[in-house]
């Protein structure tokens, strides 16, 4: 008996460009043998930066490149066989060709239109798509559809265009008594774009980005070093100051935001919210860093679930799992690409309990005994979910007038799921709202030394 086309062995790679990285994502799927996995890697173009407008991306500039992506993925992905054109080694099996190529270029990549006209140039073979809104609005969607969401935020975090989108499902009501006779989905977006490199470098002496800072720097060195990120884009960060400016500058961006568009985006989140994270500053800021500046550039409460796609997967496979079996490149498990959850819960901290148990739980598993987790009042607590089998189920309730400002329930409990839907982290803000920042550094210092306190990432 032949085998489904969904069952199929297959590979398939895709390429993500965006503000001056390329990153690259193998998927293979062999459902029959249940093994499936995406390989990644990033390859930064900053080095290129004053060089993109001539004619750096020549035909020889992309073969090095998928030379060098064989050896790092130790697969083969060129055809050899054709001299002087570029054509894709068919899929034979595991490490040995793919079904196709896509390479998806951002709207907003600098020199956007030698980039995308070089791809067209290069090969026939691979298929160029173009990263923008409508892309993004579709995958949002799908995802809404897909994993049983109402309302979804996307916020790409590249260092030179802050992009946030918000997708809400509504009802569509009709006649006296308000019947709900249908949904529609009510997609906005909302954008900061920095164009001039110069004016972002002198950006960071303004008072407004010197009330979020935290850190001890010179006013001088502190230029110097933010100068040297913006014209030197990285893959890392480990200077500490640098942590501090881009974490100050990440929050303020977003509040910025959050205060031109109050009307779009309602901070105030449920079960049924998720948050997806993307771009290159999802990869250079901690964990920590990157949920004081979502939570509190946003200013967002409640409870949802988070998403931190630090390896662009889901714009490079987000339709494949939305379209599942139907999906025209590769046919992937859900839990391949969409990244391990965060479960996020922001209530109200009533004054009297800022130094008190505000949560207590359990973490349960078949055939384990539990274990109790709990959150202390003030702090930031980023909870590790320990690995006890195949599914898991946290739940815990809030103490001591500890509430949901718009929600009456006060149990909470969810189920995490191996390679399909798992939770690798439980955060609980506790921290006394509203949060305040300033007036200057010393005060931040001293504000996250508090904030910071319980976690126990």
């Amino acid at each position: 008996m032949d085998t489904l086309p969904m069952f199929k062995e297959n590979a398939y790679l895709t390429l993500v460009i965006k503000d001056n990285f390329i990153y690259a994502n193998l998927a293979y799927s062999n459902l029959v043998a249940q093994r499936t996995f995406v390989l990644s890697d990033s390859t930064d173009l900053s080095p290129l930066k004053f060089r993109l407008d001539d004619f750096t991306f020549t035909k020889d500039f992309w073969y090095e490149y998928f030379d060098s992506l064989e050896k790092v993925f130790d697969w083969d992905i060129v055809d050899r066989t054709y001299e002087g054109a570029f054509k894709i080694k068919g899929f034979e099996h595991e490490e040995v060709g793919v079904s196709g190529i896509k390479i998806l270029v951002d709207d907003n990549q600098p020199f956007f239109k030698n980039i995308f006209v070089s791809l067209k140039e290069f090969s026939r073979d691979v298929s160029i798509k173009l990263l923008d809104d409508k892309y993004i609005n579709q995958l949002l969607t799908g995802f809404l559809d897909r994993m049983g969401y109402n309302q979804i935020i996307w916020i790409d975090l590249d260092i030179s265009h802050f992009s946030v989108y918000s997708a809400v499902r509504e009802n569509v009501l009709n006649g006296m008594f308000n019947k709900v006779v249908d949904t529609k989905i009510n997609i906005t977006s909302s954008k900061i774009d920095w164009s001039n490199e110069i004016g972002l470098i002198d950006f960071i002496k303004t008072s407004k980005l010197q009330s979020f800072l935290s850190g001890e720097c010179s006013e001088e060195d502190l230029t110097n070093k933010w100068g040297n990120l913006i014209a030197h884009s990285c893959e890392y960060i480990t200077d500490p100051v640098l942590h501090d400016v881009l974490r100050a500058f990440t929050t303020l961006q977003l509040l910025s935001i959050k205060q031109s568009n109050s009307d779009k985006l309602n901070g105030a989140l449920s079960s049924t919210s998720a948050v997806i994270v993307t771009g290159n500053i999802a990869h250079l800021l901690t964990k920590r860093e990157l949920l004081f500046s979502v939570i509190d550039g946003l200013e967002l409460e409640g409870m949802f679930d988070l998403f931190l796609d630090e390896e662009n997967k889901l714009f490079a496979f987000g339709k494949s799992i939305i379209d599942k079996e139907k999906a025209q490149d590769i046919v992937i498990l859900r839990g391949d690409v969409l990244p391990k959850a965060i479960k996020v819960l922001i209530p109200e901290v009533p004054l009297k309990s800022k130094s008190k148990v505000i949560f207590a739980g359990k973490v349960s598993a078949q055939n384990v005994e539990p274990r109790d987790i709990f959150a202390f009042g003030s702090s930031l607590q980023i909870l590790k979910i320990p690995s006890l089998g195949e599914k898991i189920i946290i739940g815990g309730e809030l103490k001591n007038g500890t509430v949901f400002s718009h929600y009456t329930f006060s149990n909470i409990e969810f189920l995490s799921t191996k390679r399909s839907f798992e939770y690798e982290y439980l955060v609980i803000d506790a921290r006394s709202r509203p949060i305040v920042y300033g007036p200057n550094p010393q005060n931040n210092r001293t504000k996250f030394k508090i904030w910071k306190d319980a976690d126990t990432e």
